[in-house]
This record gives structure tokens, sequence and C-alpha cells, in this order.
């Protein structure tokens, strides 16, 4: 049952649409009563991320009869993303966040002191996917619910939730494991059960013949056999055919994850691992 005077609440932000829905207070179950709204992102603004968080903000208004705790679901579009290797050295979240933003600094440069780490997950001997997202956007949020009276409990990434919630279908410790979201392409490629690679691609148009760029230029780079290994995506809509992503089948196994429902089994961090 949920509480008169309080409600968590799990967003889903992308540039061009917000998703609300109410979690079970034992956050357990499917994301319940989904609210989805659209907002008008200008694309000449350098913050794609701010047309949606001003649209929850209205909402955040309009529900101020609640006291809300605000779980955030990143789209990829907000998203950029770091393997880190494992570094004994290393111990505690603030060093492995400090090496994280080294890494982006060394990959992207001088416009990754504008950007905050998302935490994630220490495995031991194993590489770490780290994700940044722009510290504006993460002021911009909380900003945003201080001021109607909610609290910001946790933010995390979509392919992140996306791999947690379907990470037990995936029987292979060789595979890749990607997501398909509206105008994002994200591909991660696991050999061993590790992560080997990781990119994300924004999309214009129909996802397929990227996604066919994506897989070859990632298997060029890790020296993998491509169609060796099973594909599993995990997108909207009905299931593609086999024979519509020409060049990626052949012998390869493909399975199309049915539609991911608000961030379902969405946990704060990212636990990119399998069997953990």
């Amino acid at each position: 049952m949920w509480s008169p005077s309080m409600s968590v609440v799990r967003v889903g932000l992308s540039h061009k649409a917000i998703s609300i829905g109410k979690v079970p207070l034992l956050g357990r179950g499917r994301v319940q009563a989904v609210e989805h709204l659209s907002c008008s992102a200008d694309p000449l603004v350098d913050e794609p991320w701010r047309a949606a968080v001003e649209r929850l903000s209205l909402w955040l208004e309009s529900n101020q009869g609640q006291s809300h705790r605000v779980q955030v679901v990143l789209s990829g579009r907000f998203v950029r993303w770091q393997l880190l290797p494992w570094r004994l050295e290393l111990s505690g979240r603030d060093e492995m966040a400090a090496y994280a933003a080294l890494r982006f600094r060394e990959t992207y440069g001088k416009s990754a002191q504008n950007w905050s780490i998302l935490p994630a997950a220490m495995a031991p001997g194993h590489t770490v996917p780290a994700a940044a997202v722009d510290r504006a956007l993460l002021e911009a949020l909380a900003s945003v619910c201080e001021r109607h009276g909610a609290r910001l409990q946790w933010l995390t990434a979509y392919f992140s939730s996306a791999f947690d919630a379907w990470r037990g279908v995936l029987k292979e410790p060789n595979a890749w494991f990607g997501t398909v979201e509206a105008d994002t392409l994200t591909l991660g490629l696991l050999q061993a059960g590790q992560w080997t690679a990781l990119q994300s691609q924004r999309l214009s148009g129909d996802w397929r013949t990227p996604l066919l760029a994506l897989l070859a230029q990632i298997a060029m780079a890790c020296d993998v056999p491509q169609m060796e290994l099973p594909l599993y995506l995990a997108g909207e809509g009905p299931a593609p055919s086999v024979a519509t992503i020409a060049g990626a089948t052949g012998d390869q196994a493909f399975t199309w994850l049915s539609p991911w429902q608000m961030g379902l089994g969405a946990t704060p961090g990212l636990r990119l691992a399998l069997g953990r």
C-alpha cells in the first residue's frame, strides 16, 4: 500500500521525454502507474537534459501533496563510458573515483572536468565500467528535488540497470550485450565474464546500420570473431527478425529481450558484472 504522505518514484530521463512511475515501497515488483510526459528539447542548447529536468520540476510541483523520494534512470544520451582496468593499489570508493576521473580526462580532455563519476562496484581483479554525466545535470536534479520538498535518492544509467535486469539470460561468458533506445545505441563486449569494450552511439534513424558498424569496430579492436559470439539486445518494440540485421547474423545467435519497463531491476550504482 502507498502511504498518503510518502511516495517513491522512478524517473526515466531522456532528452525528449520523461517517464515517471511509482515504486513498490519494499522495492520489489514492477514499477506501477507509469506516466509518459514529452518535453521540448532545444537541439541547439549545450544541455540536452535541461528540458527533461524542467518537465520533472513541473510534475513535482503539481504533485506536492506527497513527500517524494526520487530515483533516476538516465538515458544513454547523457552518459559517457570508460573501462577501468583493475589496480591493486586502489582502496575505497574515493580512490576509485579519482582513478576514473583521471581516465576520463585522458580520453576526453578538459571537458571531463565538468563531469561527475557515477559510483561503480569494485570487483577485485576485474575491469570496472565507469559512467560519467554532466555535473550540472546532477546539480539541477538535486536542486529541483529540494525546491519541491523531494529527495534525490539515487541515480543510475539505463544500460547498467538493463544489464542487471537481464544478465540472468546470458549463459555464455563471451557475448555481446546492448541496449537500443530511441536516440542511443550502447553496446558492450564480454569476454570470460569481463567487459572488454563498452561504447555508445547516438542515433538519428534506424539502429541496425550503426549496430553493424559498432560490432565490426569493437570486434576488430578486440580481435574477436564477431559472428561467433551470441548477441543480446534490450530494446523497445517487437523483436526484429534475424534477417533484418544483415551482416550481423549468419549462424550468430541473436536474442531480442522484451521491452524493459522503467528501470525494472534498477539499482543505485553500476553492478555491471556476471555472477554477482
